[in-house]
């Protein structure tokens, strides 16, 4: 399910990309930057419980991709780098604008 998830954001990123451009896809990119990473590492540490201590030795591929996975989250900035550009995103659709009062 959660890979599912991500994947339709992927896809809502990816077309309003090409429909509205990058600048008014910012907020989907920035989510898509916390999101995907997590899942990926969500699913590794299943699969590594699932397999009990075979998933942390060398015989399988898990422990390695889930530090590889576990980097990616810090490659393009720290989650609350995003979250908090996700924030003023969302905050800024909100602003409350002047109104002339026509004085």
């Amino acid at each position: 399910m959660e890979i599912e998830q991500a994947r339709l954001l992927v896809l809502k990123a990816a077309y309003m990309m090409d429909t509205a451009g990058n600048k008014a896809a910012r907020s989907e990119i920035a989510m898509i930057k916390v999101i995907a990473p997590n899942v990926a590492l969500r699913v590794l540490d299943r699969a590594i419980q699932a397999h009990g201590g075979a998933g942390v030795c060398q015989d399988f591929h898990m422990a390695a991709a889930w530090a590889n996975a576990r980097t990616l989250r810090l490659a393009d900035g720290p989650d609350e780098v995003h979250i908090e550009a996700i924030a003023k995103f969302e905050l800024a659709r909100f602003e409350l604008k002047p109104e002339s009062s026509g004085l």
